[in-house]
């Protein structure tokens, strides 16, 4: 056998001993790979052991709070602590068995900014899951709420701190008469900007437009517009959303003894649905009067 022959015969020796083992390689690496990891969300507990999951779409979409002094936002973090709060001292006299009440009871807050600082949407808000029909069930735009007595008390809850409809109901508080059939969600950064202008365009430079503003611009952002400094010396969205940050700081309280009435008026109800659309449907449990904001611009 020639030179040639041997190394022609050898080499596809050797080439397919390469091809196997090269297979072989990608296989285990398939079969021992670490698998990636999935993130779960963060879950804090009350003192209680009252389960929380945190979510600020005002820091970014998804963003979670590992706990609740960890809240960026000093009216969020209030709020989420009042109502956790209220609940924990529930559940504290309600419970026999702790760790049965614990275990099974979590609650779901989410804030839900007037605007996104870009275009990103926000994440998906939590849905209160189905729960026998003889629990106290609570569904509104504020709080949707499930609370079972028997055999064991058990809460679970998802709470929204929605700036809009914090304008949403100062809009109903001041005559509006057909608010909007469902809670209303975050606008990205480009549509509040033009609709700002379209604001300022109208109102404060009295230019026409094909249609009126009521008809342009939501009721809410209306009321916000509205009660914002009426000048273009700047940029109006910019005066716009100093007026947001006057309205949660005026009526962050008002929101809060809202969903606090709500929880409460399930906690004295022997069970059944209710349900809430407006800020009118509550009248009855607070005082609608007290979280008025007359004023925001001074």
């Amino acid at each position: 056998m020639t030179m040639i022959s041997l190394l022609r015969k050898h080499g596809r020796f050797w080439a397919s001993g390469f091809l196997l083992s090269a297979g072989l390689v990608v296989v285990l690496g398939i079969i021992f790979a670490p698998t990636p990891s999935i993130a779960k969300p963060s879950v804090a507990r009350t003192s209680s052991g009252l389960q929380i999951h945190i979510m600020d779409e005002g820091v970014r979409s998804g963003s979670e709070a590992p706990s609740v002094d960890e809240i960026a936002d000093v009216h969020f973090r209030a709020f989420v602590r009042t109502v956790t709060g209220h609940i924990s001292s529930w559940l504290t006299g309600a419970c026999v068995d702790r760790e049965r009440c614990s275990e099974a009871s979590r609650l779901h807050f989410v804030r839900l900014p007037l605007a996104s600082s870009g275009d990103e949407p926000i994440g998906a808000v939590p849905a209160l899951e189905a729960w026998p029909s003889d629990t106290c069930r609570v569904s509104s735009p504020w709080i949707d709420l499930a609370i079972q007595r028997t055999p064991s008390p058990q809460v679970r809850g998802v709470v929204r701190w929605n700036e809009r409809q914090l304008l949403l109901d100062q809009a109903v508080i001041a005559g509006l008469r057909n608010p909007l059939d469902t809670p209303p969600e975050p606008l990205t950064g480009s549509e509040f900007e033009r609709l700002a202008q379209e604001y300022a365009d109208a109102e404060i430079l009295r230019q026409p437009l094909a249609q009126p503003v009521e008809e342009r611009i939501p009721p809410d952002l209306l009321w916000l517009f509205r009660h914002s400094w009426q000048s273009t010396r700047g940029p109006f969205a910019g005066m716009a959303r100093g007026a947001m940050r006057a309205a949660v700081e005026r009526g962050a309280e008002g929101y809060t003894q809202l969903v606090v009435a709500l929880i409460d008026h399930c906690l004295a109800s022997e069970g059944g649905r209710h349900q809430y659309t407006s800020v009118r449907d509550v009248a009855n449990l607070f005082s609608v009067e007290q979280y008025r904001i007359d004023q925001l611009a001074r």
